[in-house]
């Protein structure tokens, strides 16, 4: 249970109590085992305890769930209405029924006012939602057939290529297909970002890859350019599959971002270690100080996403140019998606 569970818990329990002893004190007065002062100055708070409790009523049933709120504040609402029979026990049966439904008025105006803020509050949490997942629908559309309708072009062309031009030099036929596979690849991720888009589900769930592809990204990644590109491992317990999602999406952007502002850059470097019980994935790249400034001034929303996402699991980013040369990211990621805490960098 969270702090906010916590803390309806135990409002709704404080309530219920107040509601048991008020009803408590009812009967032993009523019993003669209780003797109440019926002084005149003492009024002003003795109208202070059913106004209280009227009050808790709210309380409870604006924030507590609603079966806790039921009981809680029926406990409440019947403290508020037979108080008034302490100082009846000579009044007509009639005449004391109808006192105690006047004293319970105030409990149920402050129960429907709470029911209503709650059902108000429920309505505009719903209507964003239709909100969000119409844009989803909107947008998952526009990736379909805009995005999509253009990587397929590159596929095309390509596939056109390897077609017409002269292929006895196997570099060209070599590059051609790594273009062909990597538009492949770009539609089937597109697919799967218009399904959850679509289905509002998990990104992370339906993410394409894991720790274990790790390896075979940065193969793909050095074979593209000249850049020497390693995975170091260090681990030896198992990571969780959103975890592993999660590292492996951390790296694409990583190494995405040393493609589009590193140029200069001669050699990559990716771990997955094992630091405070957590993961530590690290990527470090030796490209030079120009790199970094691009990366701060452009590559911003990238590192805001994987951040949001990270921080959502309960893991940290840090990201950062190098003192001698280079840029570096370090994700911190508990091994669980159930781990009560983050790894610690």
């Amino acid at each position: 249970m969270d702090r906010r569970g916590l803390a309806a818990a135990s409002t709704a329990v404080a309530v219920a109590v107040a509601g048991s002893i008020s009803i408590v004190i009812t009967v032993l007065v009523r019993t003669g085992l209780l003797t109440t002062d019926r002084n005149e100055n003492d009024a002003a708070w003795l109208l202070a305890e059913p106004l209280v409790l009227a009050g808790l009523v709210f309380v409870v049933v604006r924030w507590s769930p609603p079966r806790a709120a039921a009981v809680a504040g029926s406990l409440a609402a019947a403290g508020s209405a037979l108080w008034v029979q302490r100082f009846l026990s000579d009044e007509p049966p009639l005449d004391a029924v109808f006192a105690s439904a006047v004293w319970l008025i105030p409990s149920l105006a402050a129960g429907t006012v709470a029911w209503y803020l709650c059902w108000a509050a429920a309505e505009r949490t719903r209507a964003i939602a239709l909100a969000r997942a119409e844009q989803r629908l909107r947008l998952a559309l526009d990736l379909h057939d805009f995005v999509a309708h253009d990587i397929s072009e590159i596929v095309a062309r390509a596939q056109a290529g390897a077609a017409v031009l002269p292929l006895d030099d196997p570099r060209v036929a070599e590059l051609l297909g790594q273009i062909e596979a990597a538009g492949l690849r770009a539609l089937e991720s597109m697919d799967q970002a218009v399904h959850a888009l679509g289905e509002g589900q998990d990104p992370v769930r339906l993410a394409r890859g894991g720790i274990d592809d790790i390896d075979e990204l940065v193969r793909r990644f050095a074979s593209a350019g000249e850049l020497e590109a390693v995975v170091e491992r260090r681990l030896i317990r198992e990571v969780d599959a959103t975890i592993g999602a999660e590292a492996y999406r951390v790296v694409v952007e990583a190494l995405t971002n040393v493609r589009r502002h590193a140029v200069r850059a001669t050699q990559v470097t990716v771990v997955l270690n094992e630091v405070g019980g957590g993961l530590l994935v690290s990527i470090v790249d030796d490209g030079d100080g120009r790199s970094a400034t691009a990366r701060q001034a452009v590559g911003g929303l990238g590192l805001v996403a994987m951040t949001d996402r990270v921080e959502r699991l309960r893991g940290s980013v840090e990201a950062g140019p190098l003192r001698s040369r280079g840029w570096q990211v370090t994700v911190a990621l508990p091994l669980s998606r159930n781990t009560d805490q983050g790894a610690t960098a």
